[in-house]
């Protein structure tokens, strides 16, 4: 509930957001995006004639619908949410570097699990303090990340990540951007996850790739909405109609519809 009432809130400053820049999107776009949503770009459709790529679009678009039991009203707020939130990222991109001080960094990555029971956190915990002790005594970097970080996509390659921007880790920069090469990081909490880090190059003006550029943008939504949020005032109402809060209203002003809508007899 609380992730689904932040995604609301993000909506909500997102089209408050865009309208003040004029980033729209046009029903075109937004027919386009549900139709490649629905059916994709598949060879498969190609060489259909289009009433018959209509039909099959309409169909999946339907089921889908019934399945996610949305209003086509509903589906296409939502799908127009997405792409304005894509169109402001862009829009805030064109303000980063083409080019930036970047780290080549190899990384472990070691989750708490602590919403997973005391065994998975006791386990977490040993793997931090088994990793911890064997780069003190000089274990290979790279095997320890095979073993023992659950990023696996790098871990098959020794913990491998790449270039990284600074900028593009938040409070992690400051540990990542503070090791000279062949430096190794010593365990770095954030609360959730314990990392180690090794940097094996730096350049201090190097070209910044599609996916690092990505992930930049990514980085500048967030900071923009953290401060679009400390720019209004944004309650959250959680009342149940007894508790005295302030939002038991609603719940009062429920039950007096369904009251009135009731008959009169109980047994009726």
């Amino acid at each position: 509930p609380i992730a689904l009432l932040q995604m609301l809130q993000q909506n909500e400053l997102v089209k408050s957001g865009t309208d003040r820049k004029g980033i729209t999107v046009s029903p075109e776009e937004l027919d386009k995006e549900i139709k490649e949503r629905m059916i994709g770009n598949s060879p498969q459709f190609a060489d259909l004639p289009e009433d018959q790529v209509d039909r099959e679009f309409n169909e999946a678009y339907v089921q889908y619908l019934n399945t996610a039991n949305l209003s086509e009203d509903e589906h296409r707020g939502l799908v127009r949410n997405n792409l304005l939130k894509a169109k402001l990222k862009d829009s805030l991109g064109e303000a980063i570097p083409t080019s930036s001080k970047q780290a080549k960094m190899s990384w472990i990555v070691i989750p708490s699990k602590r919403d997973q029971g005391e065994d998975a956190m006791i386990v977490s915990l040993k793997a931090v303090e088994t990793v911890s002790r064997g780069l003190e005594i000089g274990e290979d970097f790279a095997l320890l990340a095979e073993k023992y970080s659950e990023d696996r996509e790098t871990a098959v390659n020794g913990g491998y990540y790449g270039w990284v921007a600074e900028g593009a880790f938040g409070i992690l920069d400051e540990t990542i951007f503070s090791l000279s090469d062949g430096d190794t990081s010593e365990a770095i909490e954030t609360g959730d996850t314990t990392y180690f880090f090794t940097v094996s190059e730096t350049d201090e003006d190097r070209l910044v790739d599609e996916d690092m550029l990505n992930r930049l943008k990514e980085v500048a939504l967030l900071e923009w909405l953290r401060e679009e949020q400390g720019n209004h005032r944004i309650t959250s109402c959680f009342g149940g109609g007894s508790a005295g809060g302030p939002c038991d209203w609603q719940m009062d002003w429920l039950t007096k519809r369904i009251r009135t809508a009731m008959p009169e007899d109980p047994n009726q």
